[in-house]
């Protein structure tokens, strides 16, 4: 009998992980590229936001993201794997339009002042390279609510749950999105499963 170390790796498919590491490094790029091309206009921060506390060791679970989407596409059946990439697809384009039209001003919190010469390094770098500009709708948000439910039908889905809620959750406490760009994501995510669910299936009705 194979031991659940063996039979969790045998339930890979390491060609969807492959595929989704290539998009995310082509949505890391043109994300890259387009912030450059446009100016920081609105700002969507709320009182609601003001009062949630910035916590550097967020980072970590920030971070999580891209791991957490890789595993989400190695163990996605076959057809929730095709589900998560079509929404995640239609979701990309839809918010590169959102960050071209509505670039986003949002204040980065001082991170001079920190302990942990690690994290200062680490945030800085990333916000060099992740300008606010990009940040209605969370796309963040959006492809992580995509990933659970691409997992929700696998063993111990309330795992894959908490960890994107605590993703989704890391995007504020690390001050990346506010609360009106978290809503956004979500709303993106929803919209992007219900028009690929209809598309497949006007697909699958018979000639």
């Amino acid at each position: 009998m194979a031991s659940p170390l063996r039979r969790l790796i045998l339930a890979a498919r390491p060609g969807q992980a492959l595929a989704a590491a290539c998009a995310l490094l082509l949505g890391l790029a043109l994300f890259i590229g387009l912030q450059r091309l446009v100016r920081p206009r609105y700002s969507w921060v709320t009182p609601w936001d003001q009062w949630i506390p910035f916590v550097a060791e967020s980072w970590f679970l920030y971070v999580l993201f891209f791991p957490f989407v890789l595993l989400a596409a190695a163990y996605a059946s076959p057809e929730r794997f095709r589900a998560l990439r079509n929404a995640t697809g239609l979701a990309f384009g839809v918010a590169l339009l959102c960050f071209w039209l509505f670039p986003e001003d949002l204040p980065r919190p001082e991170i001079g002042a920190l302990d942990n010469a690690f994290l200062q390094q680490r945030l800085s770098r990333m916000w060099q390279l992740d300008r606010a500009c990009n940040g209605f709708p969370s796309l963040h948000v959006a492809v992580t609510c995509l990933a659970c439910r691409a997992l929700w039908d696998r063993p111990y889905p309330w795992l894959s749950a908490t960890s994107g809620l605590l993703i989704c959750l890391s995007t504020l406490t690390l001050k990346q999105h506010t609360l009106i760009d978290v809503a956004g994501g979500m709303l993106l995510a929803l919209v992007c499963t219900l028009a690929t669910q209809r598309q497949g299936k006007h697909r699958r009705v018979p000639a």
